[in-house]
């Protein structure tokens, strides 16, 4: 009769759509092994994505202090950004806190040298700004190596100056008289050599760097 349908024609499915069905049905999940190489290529685009912005806001500033006498805040506080937004995507609200964390520990332990005229608010933002990325142990040991660094630096550099100094203006008698030790009293040290060394030792020794070497 004109109008009616087979009621068979609308409950009986396209066989591909059956196969398919059935496939992805009978599909395994990935295997635990499957997982843990996933997690693993995601960890370390993580801690190589870290390790070279480190590395590069340590570079940038070892070359403003010795070309300009100064670290600018851009540097710093987008060195402290990325940092914060590496590790709250990596570990969420903890891998952000620990960020914080690190930032404030690195600050802190280079404070005592910046009022006391050691170094300039630049040096200590460059601190916090590494132990960001770093967490808070790892600013620890980075703020001490730094420290280290900077008065083995500090004493060459200072012997370089003077000797320079010197044989500038005293060649014959070869005393250092109370004018360079005036002129050596007014020259600064870059101590972001000091804290890329510092952190840069940090992060070899808590394997950071191993990302980066294919």
């Amino acid at each position: 009769m004109d109008g009616d349908f087979d009621d068979s024609d609308q409950l009986i499915a396209n066989p591909n759509e059956i196969a398919a069905g059935l496939a992805a049905a009978s599909k395994p999940p990935p295997s635990l092994p499957t997982r843990l190489t996933m997690a693993m290529i995601d960890q370390n685009f993580t801690n190589f994505s870290l390790s070279l912005t480190l590395l590069f806001v340590l570079a940038m500033a070892v070359r403003q202090d010795l070309t300009e006498q100064r670290i600018s805040n851009v540097l710093t506080l987008l060195g402290f950004a990325t940092a914060l937004a590496f590790q709250a995507i990596s570990g969420g609200t903890s891998g952000f806190l620990n960020a914080l964390a690190g930032a404030g520990v690195g600050m802190a332990c280079l404070l005592p040298l910046y009022f006391g005229k050691g170094m300039g608010a630049g040096d200590v933002k460059l601190m916090g700004a590494a132990g960001a990325f770093l967490g808070p142990s790892g600013a620890i040991v980075a703020a001490l190596l730094s420290l280290a660094s900077g008065a083995l630096l500090g004493l060459v550099v200072l012997i370089w100056r003077a000797v320079e100094l010197k044989a500038a203006t005293a060649p014959a008698t070869g005393t250092v008289d109370g004018s360079i030790v005036a002129q050596l009293r007014k020259q600064r040290f870059p101590y972001a050599a000091a804290i890329a060394i510092g952190v840069g030792a940090t992060m070899w020794w808590s394997g950071m760097l191993e990302v980066l070497i294919p």
